[in-house]
């Protein structure tokens, strides 16, 4: 059977189903959109299809599809929800230990967690063959939407819960070789700066199933793992349902509650002003609403770093995060700090 009409038989078969199954404006296209994605999966195959009695359990292929109303193999944030305004709060069951485990991705310790921290800024130019060049511009800061787990290159990486893999590439936007995997109990996890892959979009995984090994790749200044969990694409604190105190990682519930001041951080303290700023988060933008702006002082003639921070009753450490200097750094005459 030739792709083309491989292509009409699943988007029939799926547009019928739709039709029946479903009375959603979005049920049509999220299933035809489902098929021209599995045909370029080697883990589902019309034959799947066929054989099935069922004809088509969509709920096995997209887990929580009801809610998402996407499955992208080709973006790792296809999603354009906003949950700082939802009005209902969900209850996710994260684990039930024989559906839904869950599994640490890896052993390491954190390195760096959730929240506001200094990043590195680079400037790429496109060299003579065509192969792009960084060059390190200085500090800044970024909010970082996820932890960072220690670990060598070539450590093994697992999949935390039950799922289906959804993204698996390279990509360019900072994570490097990374993994996303949507699970049974309404979550996704992402897994950035993998040295190597080894599962495809379409691919089953259970918790504490092998999808990678440990590397350096994309926006990362050596071996870690960056480890991610969303809920309908808004990241999510780890922390706030994992206990990463020692390498046994486990739950710190089996459910977890999540409403829209889940998501609060998105318009609040040093976040507010760095999306306001236009900062990027491994490629995505987050808008938010600044609901108080931020604070500036401008140097005069004489002033350090100590001096401002006195002055202005901020620590030296936020002056200096929250800027981007260092304690070596001079201040210019004119030039304008953000104290809060």
């Amino acid at each position: 059977m030739t792709r083309k009409k491989r292509f009409i038989l699943i988007s029939t078969v799926l547009t019928i189903i739709s039709t029946i199954l479903f009375n959603h404006l979005y049920a049509n296209d999220l299933l035809v959109d489902t098929a021209k994605n599995l045909i370029d999966t080697t883990a589902v195959k019309v034959a799947d299809f066929q054989q099935s009695q069922s004809i088509f359990d969509i709920a096995s292929i997209l887990p929580f599809h009801d809610h998402y109303l996407i499955w992208d193999t080709t973006s790792v944030h296809p999603y354009h929800f906003d949950l700082t305004h939802m009005q209902d709060t969900v209850t996710l069951v994260l684990a039930d230990h024989s559906d839904c485990a869950f599994m640490a991705p890896t052993a390491g310790f954190i390195t760096s967690g959730f929240g506001v921290r200094v990043a590195p800024n680079y400037r790429y130019v496109k060299g003579k063959r065509g192969k792009m060049q960084r060059y390190f511009t200085g500090y800044g800061t970024a909010y970082h939407y996820g932890v960072d787990l220690a670990l060598h290159k070539g450590d093994n990486v697992c999949a935390a819960f039950d799922g289906i893999v959804r993204y698996s590439a390279y990509n360019t936007g900072g994570y490097g070789n990374c993994v996303v995997i949507r699970h049974y109990n309404g979550l996704e996890t992402l897994y950035g700066h993998l040295s190597g892959r080894i599962v495809t979009p379409g691919q089953s995984v259970r918790a504490g199933e092998l999808i990678g090994y440990g590397g350096s790749t994309g926006y990362s200044t050596g071996p870690h793992l960056h480890f991610e969990t969303r809920y309908l694409g808004e990241p999510i604190d780890p922390t706030t349902f994992i206990d990463f105190k020692d390498s046994t990682y486990h739950l710190k519930s089996d459910t977890l509650l999540i409403s829209k001041e889940s998501f609060y951080y998105f318009s609040r303290g040093s976040n507010a002003y760095a999306v306001k700023r236009g900062r990027f988060a491994h490629g995505r933008h987050y808008a938010t609403t600044v609901t108080k702006a931020p604070k500036y002082y401008t140097v005069r003639k004489g002033d350090t770093i100590y001096a401002v921070a006195n002055r202005n009753g901020v620590t030296v450490n936020r002056l200096m995060q929250v800027n981007g200097i260092s304690k070596n750094s001079g201040l210019r005459p004119g030039q304008k700090l953000v104290l809060k």
